[in-house]
């Protein structure tokens, strides 16, 4: 068992995560930008590191000064929450190197399912349906091509995103432009990534998940639907 972890997340996210290591003994470290000084996560954890501006590209994905905060705080892991870095293969990756510990799948996985266009190759290779959608992703000034194509309503999703976050449905051609170009703000300021890709959306669907929790012992067990 870790005897200090870090969390790489603000707000609700971190607090949950406080309040199960506090359950379990575990010491816990804050990260916060400037606009979160005096957040709840801070007060909570044991130990708390500043990291930038409030803009997340200078804070929460600022893969540089976690890991240093991480280093210096003496953590053994980092839990990223979900958003943010959760789903980056590369920051798990540079935990690896520095003797860190990311609380999550491995890079290989990450690799295969974190980016949306494999994810759906590799549903499609296993025989499993997807909805049409475009194979690449989709830059602005071929986004109107690509739409007609597939025809709408239709989804736009952040392809290295997560969690719901980065997804906006297009009901007529006329949407398109300020959908995606909002889309890419979003995507960029969650994820670090401005690249989407476009998917049929089905109209009054029901979605449905399966949550899967595996060790690395090999032990894996799903949560039902």
């Amino acid at each position: 068992m870790f005897n200090k972890i870090l969390i790489a997340n603000q707000g609700e996210i971190a607090c949950r995560i406080i309040r199960t290591c506090l359950n379990l003994g575990i010491s816990t470290v804050a990260l916060y930008s400037e606009a979160d000084r005096n957040a709840l996560h801070v007060n909570l954890a044991d130990d708390a590191w500043p990291i930038g501006e409030a803009p997340p590209q200078e804070s929460y994905l600022d893969m540089d000064k976690i890991l240093a905060a991480a280093r210096d705080s003496g953590a053994q892991a980092v839990h990223p929450g979900y958003g943010f870095l959760s789903e980056n293969a590369v920051f798990a990756r540079r935990c690896q190197k520095i003797g860190i510990r990311f609380i999550g799948p491995t890079p290989e996985v990450m690799e295969k399912m974190g980016g949306k266009l494999r994810a759906r190759k590799l549903a499609k290779k296993a025989g499993l349906p997807v909805l049409p959608g475009t194979a690449q992703a989709v830059e602005d000034d071929e986004a109107e091509d690509r739409a007609w194509k597939l025809g709408v309503p239709l989804m736009v999703k952040a392809l290295e995103g997560g969690g719901g976050i980065g997804i906006h449905v297009i009901k007529s051609m006329e949407d398109r432009t300020p959908i995606v170009q909002r889309t890419r703000q979003v995507a960029t300021s969650a994820f670090g990534s401005p690249r989407l890709f476009f998917e049929r959306h089905l109209k009054d669907e029901s979605h449905i998940e399966v949550q899967i929790i595996a060790d690395e012992h090999g032990r894996l067990i799903h949560l039902f639907e």
